[in-house]
């Protein structure tokens, strides 16, 4: 979104050793791959009604939009009725765009923000308030704080970086306090950090404090965890010195009650929140030479994994995406939702190896067929298929509604969960690289973009649909 200021919100890149669950699904597709010169879609007007029901929990939800004239950003709610006025210069969630749940700082404090390729690092889309305080940056003094769902800040603006709330805290930044977290009633609850990630299942990680180097205490890039209150947690409250509590080489994302420590003698480490080994993941064909090489967090009680076979798979007459990489979905026992082996004696065929996964939701999970390289969606205790692979792209489901690519011409739209396609596809400029653009949200509306037509040039539009694709609000460049 290059619209928005952001000087201070520099995104660069680290996936930390951590492999993201978004990975696997965008093996099969990316944004460059989809389709351009499709037929254009004009843009509709910027109040239209919402013709979807909302429910209860999203009944509140506000929708950031943005006025050209101004270069501003406001909030409507989910009939395109305009509720928090044009008023703020950013914000630090944006549409279309997953919201920072990591920060770091160099020691000359210039902002290196950055988050973890987790997959979905938020289970909230971009741009979406809902009863969390949310980041905003104030015109006046360039200053971040949070506001609430009439506008006003509820955390006056003071920090020079601002994330969204997760696990109750919102992660913020100040040039005296470093990087720390504030509560909702804007208290800080710990800081002195020189990086730090958000949050998740009562545990963060930590890069060291900023006063570290001249007392002696070596990070060797490296990180330790902490709790809500500032404490050292998992392994880092175990360790005998200052130093020894940096002894993660990479933040661990918990969720579904889970975090993805890392990959070991090939099978792939799961612990809890108290930092206990609950799962140990692996391929159940080792002697077959086949391994784990990486996975992705537990969502909706599965995870994804990705297998690496040597050449065993190619001896069997199977080609897949690396040649000699399939992917498996495991269950929270560990085992494999379905075990890809063909008989007692050979590894692998080809209606049981998928070339692309995406990770779980509402039961079904967004796979790649092998043989003819389409999408469709699998039963996720079964792994039978339960939307045939009829779509160049799928992405997760979420309150049963999904994105998916129509084959024929590219466009993304929105389809329910018996593949029928509730809004016409229409979004040529889909971002699919996006993993947030997957979480449709139930009863309220959905990011996307589109080219208007009808002017001297093409404008690519911007904007909030409903479930039937229409929209309900929207703004050109």
């Amino acid at each position: 979104m290059g619209f928005a200021k952001s000087s201070s919100r520099l995104h660069g890149l680290v996936a930390v050793g951590v492999f993201a669950a978004c990975v696997f699904a965008v093996s099969g597709f990316s944004a460059s791959a989809l389709a351009s010169g499709q037929p254009a879609y004009a843009a509709d007007a910027q109040s239209q009604t919402a013709g979807a029901q909302q429910s209860k929990s999203q009944a509140n939800e506000l929708y950031a939009v943005y006025d050209k004239q101004t270069s501003t950003w406001g909030f409507v709610d989910a009939t395109g009725s305009l509720v928090i006025p044009y008023q703020f210069e950013s914000l630090g969630s944006m549409p279309g765009q997953a919201p920072d749940l990591q920060t770091a700082y160099s020691s000359s404090r210039r902002s290196t923000s950055y988050f973890p390729d987790y997959g979905s690092v938020s289970d909230v889309p971009g741009g979406i308030m809902g009863d969390d305080p949310f980041p905003a940056q104030d015109p006046d003094t360039d200053k971040w704080g949070y506001i609430d769902q009439t506008g006003a800040w509820v955390i006056e603006p003071a920090y020079e970086e601002a994330r969204v709330f997760s696990d109750g805290l919102g992660l913020v930044y100040s040039k005296d306090a470093g990087a720390g977290f504030v509560n909702a009633q804007g208290e800080l609850v710990a800081s002195g950090y020189t990086a730090a990630t958000s949050f998740s299942d009562g545990v963060a990680f930590v890069a060291g404090k900023l006063d570290d180097e001249k007392n002696g205490i070596k990070h060797n890039g490296s990180y330790a965890a902490i709790d809500k209150n500032g404490a050292w947690a998992l392994d880092s409250a175990k360790s005998s010195t200052e130093t020894d509590r940096y002894c993660y080489k990479a933040p661990i994302f918990f969720h579904d009650g889970l975090g993805f420590k890392g990959i070991e003698d090939g099978k792939a480490i799961y612990i809890d929140s108290e930092g206990n080994q609950v799962l140990s993941v692996s391929s159940g064909h080792e002697s077959d030479g086949v391994k784990i090489s990486a996975a992705g967090p537990f969502y909706d009680g599965y995870a994804i994994v990705k297998l690496q076979g040597g050449d065993v798979w190619a001896e069997a007459g199977y080609i897949g995406f690396d040649g000699t990489t399939a992917y498996g979905l495991v269950d929270k026992t560990g085992a494999l939702v379905k075990d890809p082996t063909a008989t007692s004696t050979q590894w692998a065929t080809f209606v049981d190896l998928w070339g692309g996964l995406n990770h779980a939701g509402d039961g079904l999970v967004a796979a790649k067929d092998s043989v003819s390289g389409l999408w469709g969606y699998l039963d996720a205790k079964s792994g039978e298929w339960k939307i045939q692979p009829l779509f160049s792209g799928a992405l997760p489901f979420s309150g049963g509604m999904a994105y998916a690519q129509d084959f024929a011409t590219g466009d993304w739209g929105i389809i329910d969960d018996s593949g029928t396609w509730s809004a016409v596809p229409r979004m040529n400029n889909f971002d699919a690289d996006d993993d947030t653009q997957s979480l449709v949200a139930e009863g309220g509306l959905v990011y996307g973009s589109a080219e208007a037509t009808g002017g001297a040039a093409s404008n690519t539009v911007h904007g909030w649909m409903n479930a039937q694709g229409e929209w309900v609000a929207s703004w050109g460049l």
